[in-house]
């Protein structure tokens, strides 16, 4: 038997709820105090909460207080490297199911590409995973945290959004107005209305 809901469709019929990037908290590791800013930024412009490590000790300390939705890892640090994470992920169920992304710029190093190969392939982590290079464009690391997490990317907005961004300008706008201004946009509005 289905639930009918008042409407007249059942509850199969409904959509489930999709989250909004305000839902979601990201980890970002990484030793470079710029990349961190820049890709701390990038989320935080997006909506997201956002919690960073400068090393993999620190991630994985902040990941026995917490879990976040996605991990966004460098490889190369110092105290605990981001394939050493990766160990310490594959090893704890609930952590293993975390997506993850590594953004590196040394992808293309022999030693750390072998190394990132060997992880990738016997990688028993049930989260999502891939890398992505350094420099990466904030358009392609805030789509692909997105995509992952099955967010509307946000330069992709729903009609919602769309609606309080163009709100907001013109809160912006008028709050410089004079009154001429101020009388010619009512009478527009009151045209259209």
């Amino acid at each position: 038997m289905t639930d009918e809901k008042t409407d007249g469709t059942t509850i199969e019929d409904q959509e489930s709820p999709t989250r909004s990037p305000q839902d979601v908290t990201i980890l970002v590791v990484d030793d470079e105090p710029d990349v961190l800013f820049y890709l701390t930024s990038v989320l935080e412009d997006a909506g997201m909460n956002v919690i960073t490590a400068n090393d993999g000790e620190g991630a994985l300390e902040i990941l026995e207080q917490q879990t976040p939705d996605m991990i966004s890892l460098d490889l190369v640090m110092p105290r605990k490297s981001g394939i050493r994470v990766i160990h310490e992920l594959r090893r704890r169920t609930e952590w293993s199911r975390i997506p993850l992304v590594i953004v590196t710029g040394h992808a293309q190093d022999r030693d750390v590409r072998r190394d990132l190969d060997q992880v990738m392939a016997s990688s028993v982590m049930s989260g999502s995973s891939m890398y992505l290079e350094k420099p990466v464009t904030p358009q392609r690391y805030l789509q692909h945290i997105c995509s992952v997490l099955g967010l509307d990317h946000p330069a992709n907005g729903s009609a919602e959004q769309k609606r309080d961004e163009l709100k907001r300008q013109a809160e912006d706008l008028l709050a410089n107005a004079d009154a001429d201004t101020l009388a010619e946009v009512l009478q527009a509005l009151q045209k259209k209305g």
